[in-house]
């Protein structure tokens, strides 16, 4: 029985072995399949991560070619910028500099370079009762060159298309050297400083499809001479000096001659080979306060140019004006008187419609003219629509003037050029830079018949 019980435990016993065997030979087999798997597994988390990193570098390397596509976007944007800096073509400012019109004024905003501006009229009148004087004009086409050498050196200039090019002139071409605020000094072509319209006469900076009569024959807008002069700024008190080449009474104006109805208007010489044997001066003072603007202007000089011996053409023209622009309210009044010397010779040596020598008694040149006129105007849509882009303000002027206030001896007054004009009408910009108008005028002479007409008429600044 223990022999049997010996052997029954030795064959469990190597059972047990046997099976323990077994187990480990399993358990090592598990870990084995265990292990390739996980190599496996490893292998295939390899292959994705090669995958992942993979796409991720083709990814990396579109988003590079993406970077450098905007990153040249960039560059050409600021080169863009920079060019538009050379040449003066930014984002404009409309401000007045110095009494000038807005975009005659563009250059001295300009940081450096090239600045261009410009403005146009279309006109149209029709007179009643007088189809032959009904009319359609592109009146003017104008282009500003300017160039800001550095910040204190400037060029400016206007060139001017009249009657669709008809008449081609340059209006003013000058050098500005801005030392300081308070002493610039100018010198080459210059507007003559005197009365609102002849420094600011861009169409959407004053009422009326035409200019008013007073600042075309009293003050002969637009008027620009040779000369150099010194202008500035101290405490809202704006001053110009000029010492500029006198008028010239006795040129050849062509088909324009000068007469009374004009006055002195067609003696402006523009500076084009001008004869510059008597000088003139002018003296240009305004004060600004908040709404309010007034000031003045004196000139004295000789018109003869010694081309007539004996003869002293002495010419004084004076001015004074105010305007007040409040809440859309703008009014503005305009005064000035204008003396000839030595008129009854200087009549005398003119020459006459006919092509001869001297002026009839009741043509000659006033020794003596005076004007003025008063302008009051409402922008309505100020109420409707405050401080939009948009106005609409009707207006309405009245001028009076004299062009034979005094007359020299053996002369007689005309009273066909002492005028009431009266002017009523709307003026609309949709935008501030663009101008559309309509007006009725009535001009009444002393003596002689009255005339209405009706004017339309559109320009623009830029």
């Amino acid at each position: 029985m223990e022999t049997k019980d010996a052997t029954a435990g030795k064959d469990a016993a190597a059972g047990k072995d046997a099976a323990a065997g077994k187990d480990a030979a399993a358990g090592k087999d598990a870990a084995a399949g265990k292990d390739a798997a996980a190599g496996k597994d490893a292998a295939a988390g390899k292959d994705a991560a090669a995958g992942k990193d993979a796409t991720a570098g083709k990814d990396a390397t579109a988003g590079k070619d993406e970077a450098a596509s905007k990153e040249e976007v960039r560059t050409l944007a600021e080169e863009i910028r920079r060019l538009k800096l050379e040449i003066g073509l930014r984002d404009v400012e409309y401000q007045s500099f110095a009494g000038m019109g807005p975009a005659a004024s563009k250059v001295y905003f300009a940081p450096k370079g090239l600045s261009i501006g410009g403005y146009g009229e279309f006109t149209y009148r029709n007179v009643a009762d007088h189809a032959s004087l009904d009319q359609s004009d592109l009146l003017r086409a104008v282009l500003y060159a300017g160039y800001r050498f550095d910040p204190h050196i400037v060029f400016n200039s206007e060139i001017e298309f009249e009657h669709a090019g008809r008449e081609v002139s340059v209006e003013f071409a000058y050098l500005d050297f801005l030392f300081t605020d308070a002493v610039r000094l100018r010198v080459g072509n210059v507007l003559v400083p005197i009365g609102f319209i002849n420094q600011m006469h861009e169409p959407a900076f004053f009422n009326g499809v035409f200019r008013p009569d007073v600042e075309r024959f009293l003050i002969p807008t637009t008027w620009s001479e040779n000369g150099v002069g010194i202008h500035g700024e101290v405490a809202g008190l704006r001053y110009k000096a000029f010492l500029l080449n006198g008028l010239d009474v006795f040129r050849d104006a062509g088909s324009e001659p000068v007469e009374a109805a004009s006055w002195l208007r067609e003696s402006r010489t523009g500076g084009a080979e001008a004869l510059a044997a008597t000088p003139a001066g002018i003296v240009n003072l305004e004060y600004a306060t908040g709404p309010a603007t007034v000031g003045g202007a004196v000139y004295y000089g000789r018109a003869d140019q010694r081309r007539i011996p004996g003869v002293r053409a002495d010419v004084f023209l004076g001015e004074v004006h105010g305007q007040v622009a409040w809440r859309g309210v703008t009014a503005r009044v305009l005064g000035v008187v204008g003396t000839l010397g030595d008129a009854a010779a200087v009549n005398a040596h003119l020459v006459n419609g006919t092509g001869g020598v001297g002026l009839a008694p009741d043509e000659g040149l006033g020794s003596r003219v005076q004007g003025g006129y008063a302008e009051v105007a409402y922008d309505v849509l100020s109420l409707v629509a405050p401080g939009g882009a948009s106005s609409l303000a009707p207006f309405a002027r009245v001028e009076r003037y004299d062009l034979n206030a005094r007359v020299p001896a053996g002369f007689v007054r005309n009273g066909a050029v002492d005028r009431t004009v009266v002017t009523a009408g709307l003026t609309y910009k949709p935008i501030p830079t663009v101008v559309v108008k309509a007006d009725w005028q009535r001009r009444d002479p002393r003596t002689g018949d009255a005339t209405d007409q009706l004017n339309l008429g559109a320009g623009f600044v830029f």
